[in-house]
Parts: C-alpha cells; sequence; structure tokens
C-alpha cells in the first residue's frame, strides 16, 4: 500500500470529524433552537440551523467515504478511482459557488485519492511485468 493510500481514509476521517464536532461545539445553541421549533421542519428559514444540519450531514459523508475507502484498501490494497471522483465532485462545484470554503480540502483530497489509484496501477503493473524485462 502506498504512502498516499495509507493517509486518504485518515484524513477523509479527519474532515468528517471536523464537520461534526463544529456542528456541535461551535453551533451548539442551534440544535436546542431546533428542538423548540418541534425538530419537524425545525430548520426552515434559518440559515444557521441550516449550516449546522448541513455540517452535521457532511460530516456522515466524509465518514462513510472514509471508512469505506479504508475497508477496500484493507481488501484490495487499492483505492478505488471512484472515491476520487466522488471527492472531486463534492470539492469542485462548492469551490466555484463558495470560494471560502471547505471545497479546496476535497479537491485536495480527491487529486490524493488519484495519485493513490495511479500509484497503486503502477505498482500492480510492474509485479506483473515478468523478471529480466
Amino acid at each position: 500500500m502506498n504512502t498516499p493510500a495509507r493517509w486518504l481514509p485518515r484524513l477523509t476521517i479527519a474532515c468528517a470529524v471536523v464537520h461534526t464536532v463544529y456542528a456541535f461545539a461551535v453551533m451548539p445553541g442551534t440544535w436546542g433552537d431546533i428542538v423548540r421549533a418541534g425538530v419537524f421542519d425545525g430548520i426552515e428559514g434559518d440559515p444557521e440551523r441550516e449550516a449546522a444540519l448541513w455540517f452535521l450531514f457532511a460530516g456522515i459523508g466524509f465518514f462513510a467515504i472514509g471508512t469505506l475507502t479504508q475497508v477496500v484498501l484493507r481488501s484490495t490494497g487499492r483505492v478505488p478511482l471512484q472515491i476520487a471522483g466522488y471527492l472531486l465532485l463534492l470539492g469542485v462545484p462548492m469551490s466555484i459557488v463558495e470560494p471560502a470554503s471547505g471545497g479546496w480540502l476535497l479537491m485536495g483530497l480527491g487529486v490524493l485519492a488519484l495519485v493513490a489509484h495511479r500509484r497503486a496501477e503502477q505498482e500492480a503493473d510492474v509485479s506483473r511485468t515478468p523478471a529480466g524485462v
């Protein structure tokens, strides 16, 4: 397993932790407001509540991507190309629509996933090459 492949799930899970902690630690009163609003339809029209929910759900999504990448790496030794695609599909539009966001970090993780995938492919090509060729 190459170095970018080892770091990709860790960094993605770190993003998940940051998002989840931010949703609760930086916006603690927001969750009480949602509960007081009755939970059902408790965020509509309130940008702070919407942001808290966004951070929580993004954190869950990053946990999913990070842990699934980790599982696939352990079983195959490779980062699937789709992981790079998912991270870039999240990061590129986010960076365009809202440049002062974490989209750049997601783009960096997407590039890291591409590098990890490519290195695994190169390592596989080398191991398939007959000795002495």
